[in-house]
């Protein structure tokens, strides 16, 4: 029953047209006992057969309208069709990696800037999607919620830099999993991560927060930051430029972890690509994998909507409401009338 009717909550509404139909009986049988009572033995005369029969069809229309009404009510439906659904874009989490081992600089100028720069050029791309920004290191941040704003979310990425959470260091399931609260009851049709990084996990937690994300049908796409070989990191201050030293005083070599983000992507269906092996990767990326995504998930929505008849009972009950109303017993007895 639920499948022929879209409100099969108000059925038991058709209960009124029983109820009306005895109701109408009911009255209809008092007027007949008021009018034996003052006219007597002349009821039938002055009343007259054609007119009673007149008022049984009204009932019979007044009731047939009503129980059509309320079908139309309970709208009616069967086969599908394919309706205009308006796209409601992509839900893009973007984890930036900000700790400092994004400073080397064996990416021009730096990895992070070259990171905002391929952010920003992502978010002139979109068209009616949402985008997120998250700020991690050794821990995650929520900087930019979802948002349509694409101005002001290119602003709070150039504002982002280490600074920007507490905690030194790289964790990569922080992030991951503070994606996941920001999306909330996601299923993965049209969300995605983008986890943006030189991929250095020091918790080594990255890959079991990916298969949490895979769970719930989220996609993680991996931009890798830096080259095999590794760089220095160059620190900048009043006094000028030096390099990161670990606390053996020995300077701190970086390179990126490219194996470890392969396997994130991987345990979600997701795609590793390396920043320096093409140009605007992150735009590639959206327009070969997020944006046929998407679409699917809009068409699969479309096929899903059943086709709703309620006009036709609705219109029916009208046609017979307005034939009850040409059937007036006045009508009736002005033909009688001598």
């Amino acid at each position: 029953m639920s499948e022929l009717f879209a409100s099969p909550g108000a059925l038991p509404m058709l209960l009124l047209v029983p109820l009306l139909w005895l109701l109408l009986r009911r009255s209809d049988a008092n007027r007949e006992r008021r009018l034996a009572g003052i006219l007597g033995l002349r009821m039938r005369s002055l009343a007259g057969d054609l007119a009673k029969g007149q008022r049984r069809k009204r009932r019979r229309l007044t009731v047939i309208a009503l129980l059509l009404a309320l079908i139309a009510l309970l709208q009616p439906q069967w086969g599908t069709r394919q309706s205009a659904v308006e796209q409601r874009g992509v839900d893009i989490m973007i984890c930036l990696d900000v700790s400092r081992s994004m400073l080397a600089r064996d990416i021009v100028p730096d990895r992070l800037r070259r990171a905002q720069r391929e952010i920003r050029a992502l978010a002139e791309r979109t068209r009616g999607d949402r985008l997120a920004l998250i700020a991690f290191a050794g821990d995650a941040r929520l900087i930019v919620p979802l948002t349509k704003d694409i101005d002001s979310f290119c602003e709070m990425v150039d504002l982002t830099d280490p600074l920007s959470v507490r905690r030194g260091g790289t964790d990569l399931a922080a992030a991951l999993e503070t994606a996941i609260d920001a999306l909330g009851t996601a299923t993965g049709d049209h969300e995605v991560v983008l986890l943006i990084t030189d991929g250095e996990d020091h918790a080594q937690l990255g890959l079991a927060a990916a298969e949490k994300c895979a769970q719930i049908g989220i996609t993680v796409h991996c931009l890798g930051l830096g080259s095999v070989r590794g760089s220095k990191i160059t620190l900048a201050d009043e006094r000028g430029e030096s390099f990161l030293r670990s606390r053996s005083g020995e300077e701190v070599i970086s390179s990126m972890d490219a194996p470890s983000l392969r396997k994130i992507a991987a345990a979600t269906g997701g795609d590793f690509v390396d920043a320096l092996s093409r140009n605007d990767p992150l735009v590639q990326l959206y327009e070969q994998r997020i944006l046929p995504m998407a679409r699917k998930a809009f068409a699969d929505e479309q096929l899903r909507e059943r086709r709703q008849h309620y006009q036709w009972p609705l219109l029916v009950a009208f046609l017979l409401w307005m034939l009850e109303f040409c059937l007036t017993d006045r009508r009736t007895s002005a033909r009688r009338r001598p």
